[in-house]
């Protein structure tokens, strides 16, 4: 009785709109994206999409909001550094499968609330790993501020100039080399270097950073 009739079109809704979106953000770039745009690719008209959404800049918020619920937890493992470190690097991998949303985030115009859960198991991690006194720990959100930059900062700068064919980076690269241990980064040329380049540089800000605290 509920099956939709052949030829009969799809029942539009909000998840369905910001579905479009994404794929059309991570295809053909976050410019691309308008909600003319997202009408062509759903075979339906432009009004029909305000029915469910005011204009572009909450197409924009709903799609951080959809990126940020899916940003993962600490890595299941009995060491602390190990779990924070992790949860960075995966947090690296996922959005460098979404540079675009890296845009949003670092922009700054949309704050998405789902980002809380990352927020609160990252500084969960953070207090573990910091001990200390409660005036150490109260130095633990800028930590954390200063891992989102780094994060951020190695996703849209995969191609940092001048730093492609430098020493130890390029066509040398682990990655490039075959290296059994190197993981498979989407995106763009440069991608997997700046990966690595995250892996190395995490474990010396914590150890820099909390060892002052």
């Amino acid at each position: 009785m509920n099956a939709r009739a052949p030829g009969r079109p799809r029942i539009l809704s909000r998840e369905r709109i910001v579905t479009m979106a994404r794929r059309i953000a991570d295809d053909e770039g976050l410019d691309a994206l308008t909600v003319r745009r997202v009408a062509q690719r759903l075979g339906t008209g432009q009004a029909s999409l305000y029915r469910h959404i005011e204009d572009r800049d909450e197409l924009l918020r709903l799609l951080a909001e959809d990126v940020a619920v899916h940003l993962p937890g600490p890595r299941k493992c009995p060491d602390v550094r190990e779990q924070v470190i992790g949860q960075w690097l995966d947090a690296y991998d996922y959005l460098s499968q979404h540079r675009w949303a890296a845009r949003i985030i670092a922009e700054g115009e949309h704050v998405a609330d789902g980002a809380s859960a990352f927020a609160e198991s990252a500084l969960g991690t953070l207090r573990v790993l910091a001990g200390g006194t409660a005036e150490s720990r109260a130095d633990i959100a800028r930590v954390y501020r200063v891992l989102w930059h780094l994060l951020l900062g190695h996703v849209l700068n995969a191609h940092p100039v001048g730093h492609t064919r430098s020493e130890g980076v390029g066509p040398e690269s682990a990655h490039e080399a075959g290296d059994a241990d190197a993981v498979p980064v989407p995106g763009p040329p440069g991608a997997s270097v700046s990966r690595d380049d995250l892996a190395w540089a995490l474990p010396r800000v914590l150890d820099g950073m909390l060892g002052t605290l």
